[in-house]
């Protein structure tokens, strides 16, 4: 049996088929060639191209500012906490990037100053050396020479001219004042003298307060008034002794003992000494005169220095008087200030006597008697 190839004529439907299929084949090629290609127009692609060119960018800058310095941590291990959330299945866990454990030289490197050398930065850190001056340069003076006149220079007063005043009794009427009370009192002062020797006595008392006795005795020499015992009693007696044969002062107090200077008065007889200085040449001790004397007190012995002032007219219990200021200003914290009136016409004896305490408190004795004493 013979074959029979059936052959069907080509027409035009068929010839349509083939040329859109050959037409779809060549497109399909095309686009797979094209797709490993970048695509610039495509929104998704840039964006994943900008960090590109930033990233250039950045690494053209050689120094990192001071302030995106990055700071070194230390070399542990971070570990995420138990209580993070765990990553959806199927997707890896992506660790958050983390600075360097360790810097670069360029952050990690402090700034060095611009010094020419190593040895000149280490030059300026040494310490340096003074140049040694002078012992003339920093040596201080003597002590005797910075310190303030001592009771031994010639600032102490000395009796060039002396005249001791005549025995009597001066009374007062004194009045005070105590931690913001007000008390009245009355005073007597008994000076007996024979020429070589004298004594004296000043009593105060008031109500209430009790009596207080201070007592000076000794004799009338070159000096003027040269003391040998001080006493002062309230409820009992406290004296300063002067023993010229040793040259000290000492304290039944049972203080340290003081030298004896030159003109040496207690706390009465320099009141007396003053008197007999100015009734001895009046014209040598003018307004302004400094008198210096070392003062003793029951317990201790310091100079106490008076100025000498104007002449003042005072209106006291007596009458009239006219008498001549000295002040004894205080030199130190709790120094007492000590103002007292001296008349020529009792022989410069003190017609009023004013004392005031550091504190405040004062009593003023002002004369209202005078009288001779009693053989």
């Amino acid at each position: 049996m013979n074959a029979t190839v059936l052959t069907m004529p080509a027409t035009p439907h068929l010839k349509r088929s083939h040329a859109t299929l050959l037409v779809m084949a060549v497109l399909l090629a095309h686009g797979w060639l094209l797709s490993g290609a970048p695509l610039w127009w495509s929104p998704e692609k840039r964006q994943t191209l900008r960090p590109q060119a930033m990233v250039t960018r950045t690494l053209e800058a050689s120094t990192p500012r001071a302030a995106q310095v990055p700071t070194v941590k230390p070399n542990r291990v971070e570990r995420t906490p138990p209580d993070l959330p765990k990553p959806p299945q199927g997707q890896p866990l992506v660790a958050p990037q983390e600075q360097p454990l360790h810097a670069s030289s360029e952050t990690a490197k402090p700034e060095t100053p611009p010094f020419a050398s190593s040895q000149e930065l280490a030059d300026l850190t040494a310490p340096v050396a003074l140049p040694a001056r002078s012992a003339s340069a920093v040596d201080l003076p003597p002590f005797k020479r910075a310190a303030p006149s001592t009771p031994d220079t010639p600032s102490l007063t000395e009796a060039t001219s002396f005249h001791a005043p005549a025995s009597a009794v001066l009374s007062y009427k004194m009045q005070g004042q105590a931690k913001g009370l007000t008390y009245w009192a009355n005073g007597e002062l008994l000076w007996q003298q024979d020429g070589q020797r004298y004594d004296a006595k000043l009593e105060v008392s008031a109500f209430l307060i009790g009596t207080r006795t201070q007592t000076s005795t000794g004799t009338l020499g070159p000096e003027g008034l040269m003391p040998t015992r001080f006493g002062d009693k309230s409820r009992s007696e406290l004296a300063a002794h002067f023993q010229r044969d040793k040259n000290i002062i000492s304290f039944s107090a049972n203080s340290p003992s003081v030298p004896l200077l030159k003109g040496a008065q207690d706390r009465l007889s320099v009141i007396i000494q003053l008197g007999a200085l100015l009734a001895g040449d009046p014209a040598r001790y003018p307004t302004g005169t400094m008198l210096s004397f070392q003062t003793a007190s029951q317990r201790e012995a310091e100079v106490w220095q008076f100025s000498v002032e104007k002449e003042e007219t005072l209106q006291l219990p007596y009458g009239t008087v006219v008498a001549v200021k000295l002040n004894r200003s205080p030199r130190r914290e709790f120094d007492q200030r000590i103002e007292v009136w001296l008349a020529p016409e009792f022989g410069y004896l003190p017609v009023r006597l004013r004392v005031t305490n550091a504190n405040g408190d004062w009593i003023d004795q002002t004369l209202k008697g005078v009288e001779k004493p009693a053989p």
